[in-house]
């Protein structure tokens, strides 16, 4: 092999070795912004507030809820009046399910309106061990047996707490549509 050969081999590898670097780190730049960037999305998404749903919305999502919260609550005062949980335990596994799915999305609108008692958080660091509101106290246990074991006579002020909150949250929302 001539010298001028060889050369020009080796400045064509040499060249195709730049190009290659170049644009591997060009892609990998790429990757590395796009990756900076999600994870500062999910972090803005973290500490953001939760996104506002129309008033409209609100309101039928405040309804549907409105009517299976009371049917948890009647379910639970006919528990604590029975003295015992056991026959009431299927239907309370079904209102549980429907709630542990749909009081996230009220929370942030709900906690707002809502006297805080320590004895909610308290309940649910015995049965759950984790602090509740008075809402998701009524819900947090796994079985109503469970729930009614757990209450120190707190159930009624409970229920009068988590009552209370929906109703002034209904009367928020219709306060703005009022005014809108």
């Amino acid at each position: 092999m001539s010298v001028p050969l060889w050369a020009r081999a080796l400045a064509h590898g040499i060249w195709r070795g730049y190009v290659y670097t170049q644009t591997a780190l060009r892609l990998g730049w790429t990757r590395l912004n796009t990756l900076i960037s999600s994870f500062r999305n999910r972090v803005r998404l973290w500490h953001a507030e939760p996104c506002t749903f129309p008033i409209e919305e609100q309101r039928l999502l405040l309804a549907e809820y409105y009517e299976q919260f009371e049917r948890l609550a009647e379910l639970i005062c006919d528990a604590a009046f029975a003295g015992e949980g056991e026959p009431f335990q299927e239907e309370y596994a079904q209102l549980r399910r429907w709630h542990l799915r749909a009081y996230p999305h009220l929370k942030p609108y709900l906690i707002a309106h809502m006297n805080l008692d320590p004895s909610d958080a308290e309940f649910g660091l015995r049965v759950a061990g984790k602090p509740t509101d008075a809402i998701e106290a009524l819900f947090i246990a796994e079985t109503l047996e469970q729930l009614l074991q757990h209450d120190e006579g707190n159930l009624i002020g409970r229920l009068e707490r988590a009552r209370s909150a929906l109703y002034r949250y209904g009367d928020y929302l219709r306060g703005l549509s009022e005014s809108a």
